[in-house]
């Protein structure tokens, strides 16, 4: 397995005091770049020349998919189209690539829906430490603060742990090198999901 992990993040877009300032939060760079990652920051302007030099994509945590992209009308949603697209296009990329693709929170949400599944609410807001169920039985505490989930899974992914009231919190699609994850393993810096990704690079 490589040493260093170059692995491609795309930005945020973030608004202070009247301006437009873009970055990803403080907690994902400790995160990867503490375990064996080296992150760089993707754009729209530099997604083209930056796929042939990262190892991996990583999908963080953010606002909303656009319901559109799944067809569903829900006005109350606070979307980012620049933010949906960019990622569109470096999930594709990646694909084309073959290169290993992380997602976290909003990350696989998007991923859902990139492969046709679908979003819903989630009935009760899952928000700090709750339990998960994996396949092998087992349960671990995981830490989350989202009101979305995944409705229809897309039909390429194997979900690998569930809740007890049946919200999906991780999936994974083993020919295409992907592993995403509901919960946010940097709160708690829960390195086993670092461990089953990194198992994509030996």
């Amino acid at each position: 397995m490589k040493k260093d992990i170059i692995a491609g993040i795309p930005i945020r877009f973030y608004y202070e005091n009247k301006k437009e300032i873009i970055g990803i939060y403080n907690r994902y760079l400790d995160y990867l770049e503490s375990n064996g990652f080296i992150v760089l920051f993707i754009t729209k302007h530099n997604v083209k020349y930056l796929i042939n030099k990262i190892d991996c994509l990583v999908l963080i945590g953010g606002g909303d998919v656009n319901p559109h992209l799944y067809n569903k009308i829900d006005n109350f949603i606070n979307f980012d189209s620049r933010l949906d697209n960019l990622e569109y296009y470096a999930i594709s990329m990646s694909l084309n690539k073959n290169k290993p693709i992380l997602g976290i929170c909003r990350g696989l949400q998007i991923l859902n829906v990139f492969f046709s599944g679908t979003l819903k609410e989630i009935p009760n807001t899952h928000d700090g430490l709750h339990i998960i169920n994996k396949q092998n039985n087992h349960q671990k505490f995981t830490n989350s603060f989202h009101h979305q989930c995944i409705d229809v899974l897309a039909s390429n992914f194997t979900p690998i742990s569930k809740t007890d009231d049946e919200v999906i919190e991780e999936i994974e699609d083993k020919k295409r090198m992907i592993f995403a994850v509901q919960y946010h393993p940097e709160i708690n810096n829960d390195l086993s999901v670092l461990e089953h990704f990194k198992s994509y690079f030996k």
